[in-house]
């Protein structure tokens, strides 16, 4: 009788550890994939974050065209290149909330929102130009690992003269 209580104690600390070891095992599985989604989706972010920012780099001309409201046919093209460069704005808006970092995140923000309002802002260069360069460099220290750089004193003008558009009524 003894022998029996002795082997049936034996088999429930067996069964008890081996269903304690699938249930850690299938946690920490669960954690892995779910780490693994999130790496995926930052990764993602700013992959589409840098293709658009190289995208608006390349738009310099249409958008800096001195001459866009001569005829028609320029104003038909820089109206395209405005939609073209909101589009592009609302792809990096959508994908800042994935990147983890919240100083990207604000730093990137700050860039788009100079971006909106590029056509309303005063200063040295054009703004966009400006907006580009600092999201560039900012992404690039983030996926470097780097501390971020420091804002530029331009985009600071910058981005306080945008806040009042965005924020009429502070």
């Amino acid at each position: 009788m003894q022998e029996a209580l002795i082997g049936l104690g034996g088999v429930v600390l067996g069964l008890a550890g081996s269903t304690w070891t699938t249930l850690w095992t299938n946690r920490q599985s669960r954690r892995n994939a779910d780490a693994d989604r999130i790496t995926a989706r930052q990764e993602e972010a700013t992959r589409e974050i840098r293709l658009a920012l190289i995208s608006i780099h390349h738009m310099k001309a249409k958008l800096t065209d001195p001459n866009a409201t001569a005829s028609p046919d320029r104003r038909q093209k820089s109206k395209k290149a405005q939609e073209e460069l909101e589009q592009l704005i609302h792809t990096i808006d959508t994908y800042i909330f994935v990147i983890a970092s919240a100083e990207l995140r604000a730093r990137l923000s700050a860039a788009m929102e100079i971006m909106w309002y590029w056509h309303l802002l005063e200063g040295r260069g054009h703004p966009v130009w400006h907006a580009v360069s600092d999201a560039s460099e900012c992404i690039g220290a983030y996926l470097r690992s780097e501390k971020l750089p420091e804002e530029p004193q331009e985009m600071v003008n910058l981005r306080d003269q945008a806040a009042l558009y965005a924020n009429p009524d502070e």
